[in-house]
């Protein structure tokens, strides 16, 4: 069984109120280390969840210090997308850049 962090129930409470601003003091207060040391005592889909709650530069402090399992699984939440040069236009933006 995994230990729960003392952070864990803070950022529990800041999740389900979805105040973000409060996720935000948690990771500033406390650092990414023991923010990701929190959010490894959640599923991988808990933890994206969380993650995705955050900017991605803060997003971007945590990654590093996230067990490989979870990094893997939150991975995506790290891609920017960047449109390809030889990309063709989409529809919509077909219809309405004139």
């Amino acid at each position: 069984m995994i230990r729960q962090s003392p952070l864990y129930p803070a950022i529990r409470a800041s999740v389900l109120a979805r105040d973000v601003t409060a996720l935000h003091r948690l990771l500033r207060e406390r650092g990414a280390p023991d923010f990701a040391i929190a959010l490894s005592s959640c599923s991988p889909r808990v933890a994206a969840d969380i993650l995705s709650l955050l900017s991605m530069p803060d997003r971007l402090r945590v990654l590093p210090h996230l067990p490989t399992g979870v990094r893997r699984h939150v991975q995506p939440l790290y891609r920017t997308r960047t449109p390809r040069a030889d990309a063709a236009p989409s529809p919509l933006q077909s219809r309405y850049s004139a």
